[in-house]
């Protein structure tokens, strides 16, 4: 298999929408530590959202659309290539479920970026299972090792940058790292596919990558798009919320003010009355 067959600009694509999806994933991360219970619950699936679907899975794909078996037609199988989508948000909903609640720790991490790196691996595992060519593919058992690995290690260290990261130009740096390691993982796993050409006896189905690439990008727009628009309401509201609460203790202090004045003006006065009472 070719992975670069048309140059860098397909790897660059998936580097740049990897980067946009963390991004988006580690600051709705950071505002889950704003909440608790089932609010804190809802801010760490939508941070799933970003990393697992925004962050791995569509740069995944677009890094597939630079893959090429030569002398060879290739389809893919849609819900095969679809379900990647869905295990990637699960395995960082339970990667985030257990270093997002409580204090983070060592303990936490590890397991957690060991459970989720091998649900990445599933997760790049679909392409080579969705293909559709003349011939077979395997893989190659010390490379897909070395995958596992990376997948592993990138799931750790995303999780730990979710979890203990703070201030906003740590978080853009945490992004980085995520959206490298995310990319290095795919192309480590997906180096392992071997492909075992045979002539062409049939029609090969399924559906090239060209035209699943609209409703991807589509997909890739609007996740963007409405995780952002959530990320954003959350700090107006955050700020809105900041700003009314300042007002009131301003009223309450004016009000408070006001009494002390009231009250003093009638001391004052009741003071002068008595000073003008002859004895």
């Amino acid at each position: 298999m070719e992975h670069f067959a048309y140059g860098a600009i397909t790897p660059a694509l998936a580097l740049t929408l990897s980067f946009l999806g963390c991004l988006l994933g580690v600051f709705i991360a950071a505002r889950s530590r704003a909440s608790s219970g089932g609010s804190r619950a809802r801010w760490l699936t939508l941070s799933a959202v970003a990393i697992g679907g925004a962050g791995t899975w569509v740069p995944h794909f677009m890094a597939l659309l630079g893959t090429d078996v030569p002398n060879s037609v290739v389809r893919y199988d849609v819900p095969i290539t679809a379900l990647g989508f869905g295990i990637a948000v699960v395995v960082y909903c339970l990667g985030l479920y257990i270093v997002g609640f409580g204090r983070p720790s060592l303990w936490k991490v590890v397991p957690a970026g060991i459970v989720t790196g091998l649900g990445l691996t599933a997760v790049y595992s679909t392409a080579p299972l969705a293909m559709r060519l003349a011939g077979t593919v395997g893989y190659d058992p010390a490379t897909a090792i070395a995958g596992t690995v990376a997948a592993v290690v990138g799931a750790t260290v995303t999780l730990w940058c979710v979890s203990t990261v703070r201030g906003n130009k740590a978080l853009v740096v945490a992004a980085a790292i995520m959206a490298v390691a995310a990319c290095s993982t795919h192309y480590t796993v997906l180096s392992a596919v071997r492909v075992q050409a045979a002539p062409l006896t049939a029609e090969i189905r399924g559906t090239s990558l060209l035209e699943l690439l609209t409703p991807v990008c589509v997909l890739a727009c609007l996740l963007l798009s409405v995780l952002a628009y959530a990320t954003v309401g959350f700090s107006v509201r955050q700020n809105t919320a900041s700003e009314e609460e300042l007002l009131r203790r301003a009223r309450d202090m004016y009000s408070i003010a006001t009494l002390h004045r009231a009250a003093a003006a009638r001391h004052e006065e009741r003071d002068r009355g008595k000073a003008a009472v002859p004895q």
